[in-house]
């Protein structure tokens, strides 16, 4: 039986990491499927953007069905296999924050587990500061608060779907600890 699950986490709290090395370590196969990249996918598909930065500048009700869509095909790439969707819980814009998983979303991605990826603010912020990264935090306390909100986002999520929640911390120089905790997760 084939399953969709939902890891999200900020910038910088090493996801990529822990998802490769988890996907190393499970006797599952996976198919990780970044959530950002499908949308971008499904808006060129339609013709409305021709790179990422392009999303930024449609309209809500367009961003929306783009939402809705990616779910879909994800939902659809289910089907064959396991599936791990790579996310944020929330992304701050200059308004405000604002949900990644949204009701419309989520629901239609119906996932089995729901997983946070956090970190400690400092090394996150310390991460982000390194050559060639986005600076998209400011502060360890603009970081903080990012996590808290992500944090409630994703137990939102869980409330939405039913869906179980799993918080791992992912401590500085131990990526193959969150990995085994996330591997444990998925195949519980």
């Amino acid at each position: 039986m084939s399953s969709v699950n939902i890891v999200v986490g900020l910038s910088g709290v090493g996801k990529s990491t822990v998802l490769e090395k988890a996907t190393e370590k499970s006797g599952e196969e996976y198919e990780v499927i970044n959530y950002g990249d499908r949308m971008v996918e499904t808006a060129k598909d339609r013709g409305l953007v021709e790179h990422r930065d392009e999303m930024k500048d449609l309209d809500v009700e367009t961003y929306k069905d783009i939402q809705k869509k990616a779910a879909e095909s994800i939902v659809e790439d289910s089907e064959d296999g396991n599936v791990i969707v790579d996310t944020h819980a929330t992304i701050k814009s200059p308004f405000g924050y604002i949900p990644g998983l949204p009701k419309w979303t989520i629901e239609n991605l119906m996932p089995d587990k729901l997983v946070m990826l956090t970190a400690d603010s400092e090394a996150i912020f310390k991460r982000s500061q390194e050559g060639g990264r986005d600076r998209e935090h400011e502060s360890v306390e603009d970081i903080e608060e990012y996590q808290e909100v992500a944090r409630e986002m994703a137990a939102t999520g869980s409330v939405l779907t039913g869906a179980y929640l799993q918080i791992i911390e992912n401590r500085e120089g131990k990526a193959d600890e969150a990995a085994e905790k996330l591997v444990e997760t998925l195949e519980a």
